[in-house]
């Protein structure tokens, strides 16, 4: 794969059981960027492609910092993708594995930024539902986190703004996410707002602050 859309495809930097993450070009504006693309077989899955580009239409609504920015979102030849911003740094759970636990003044500042990017994001009704360290990249320096994956953010039951309302809404009852870092209500599948989201990164920090798992169990 050479092209999407306008975009020039450079290399693969990233893979994941849905989609693939490459570094590419867009020649309009002379951008290096990152283009997150359907996986084959999940292309001609209708509810996929949904939940995919749902990823785009929550996060794409926010600007905020510590939020990865979405530049675009669409299909081309047959590929569902989105375009967002290149980031460099590492994953929170890769650094956490070569490094372990982290000092206490970083713990604040890393969770004080993802709090008040959250706090911004449940301000316009929009429920994360999957933090966890693989979904938080930390920067060169370590000192500023980015939230990423916004693939199975749902709108609040607490309503937001017209402009959240429009955005498509994962089933009540269904339940997504990472089971280590989900709140009991998620487990649960009841309705969830930002508190939740809340939870989740309070386990997050735990793991942090002291090296190790909240919870060990890798299912519900």
């Amino acid at each position: 794969m050479k092209m999407v859309g306008r975009y020039q495809i450079r290399s693969r930097i990233g893979q994941g059981a849905m989609a693939n993450v490459y570094r590419a070009y867009d020649p309009e504006i002379q951008r290096e960027l990152a283009i997150k693309v359907l996986n084959q077989q999940f292309r001609r899955d209708p509810e996929c492609v949904s939940r995919f580009l749902r990823e785009a239409r929550a996060a794409g609504s926010l600007s905020h910092p510590n939020i990865v920015t979405i530049y675009d979102v669409g299909e081309a030849n047959s590929f569902p993708y989105i375009a967002m911003e290149l980031l460099t740094g590492k994953p929170l759970d890769t650094v956490m594995q070569v490094s372990g636990a982290f000092a206490v003044g970083d713990v604040l500042n890393i969770g004080g930024q993802l709090a008040d990017a959250l706090t911004y994001a449940h301000g316009f009704g929009i429920v994360h539902r999957d933090i966890k360290p693989s979904n938080i990249m930390l920067s060169q320096d370590g000192r500023t986190p980015k939230i990423l994956d916004f693939g199975i953010a749902r709108v609040s039951e607490a309503g937001a703004d017209s402009n959240a309302t429009r955005l498509m809404h994962t089933q009540v009852g269904q339940v997504m996410g990472t089971p280590r870092y989900m709140s009991p209500e998620q487990a649960l599948g009841r309705p969830l707002d930002g508190r939740s989201d809340l939870f989740s990164l309070g386990v997050v920090l735990y793991e942090m602050i002291t090296g190790k798992p909240a919870f060990d169990g890798a299912s519900i």
